[in-house]
């Protein structure tokens, strides 16, 4: 997913100003996200924040749901850079790999602060196709960047088990940002990166050839 693959609903900019509006409005979002929450966003407040008209978000969003679909969009785009930065170039081994997958997810979370359970935790609208197939993108770096380490995994197909594992580490990192405050597990991030890339590589190895393959 890259910042060009818009929400669907709203409107792709289409010269440098329009852009720079769409991002200043975005910005905006993402501020009053972290300092009031997201029950208190309004598309005012946004054009507030944003020094410009009401009128002037409407052109850009349809409603308040497309404007926050659009802010989660821009921080999946966030996640795949801190991917493509993570596992370019060959790495050594499958181990590498699924370290370097669950560094640049925890990074992201780091670098996302509040504005992470804000984002994830509001209801949305139901996910378009479109989108469900940029999470898809995401998973498949995975997929590609383990592709020279496939024998290594001891389990039927290969890539289904490394997809499996990306939308696990992803899903995972996600709802421990969203409960840590209620459900403290006494973790850093760091150790929880260590033990979930550990778990996700004995997941992977683990010759299970004489166990019922799972459905």
């Amino acid at each position: 997913m890259t910042a060009k693959d818009m929400t669907v609903g709203a409107r792709a900019p289409q010269q440098a100003r329009s852009r720079e509006t769409q991002t200043k409005l975005l910005a905006a979002t993402e501020g009053l996200l972290v300092e009031v929450g997201a029950d208190a966003i309004t598309m005012g407040a946004v054009a507030a924040r944003a020094e410009v008209s009401v009128g002037t978000v409407y052109r850009r969003f349809e409603n308040r749901d497309l404007l926050l679909r659009a802010v989660k969009d821009r921080m999946l785009a966030r996640l795949g850079d801190r991917l493509d930065a993570r596992l370019q170039g060959p790495l050594a081994d499958l181990e590498s790999v699924i370290d370097a997958y669950t560094v640049a997810v925890v990074d992201w979370m780091a670098e996302s602060g509040r504005l992470l359970p804000e984002i994830f935790g509001v209801r949305l609208r139901p996910v378009p196709e479109e989108r469900a197939e940029g999470l898809a993108a995401l998973r498949r770096r995975l997929v590609e960047a383990a592709a020279p380490h496939r024998g290594t995994v001891r389990l039927r197909d290969a890539d289904a088990e490394l997809a499996f594992i990306g939308r696990t580490i992803t899903a995972s990192a996600m709802h421990r940002a969203l409960s840590i405050e209620a459900a403290p597990d006494g973790m850093t991030w760091e150790q929880w990166r260590v033990r979930t890339a550990l778990m996700a590589v004995a997941y992977l190895t683990t010759d299970r050839s004489s166990a019922p393959h799972p459905p």
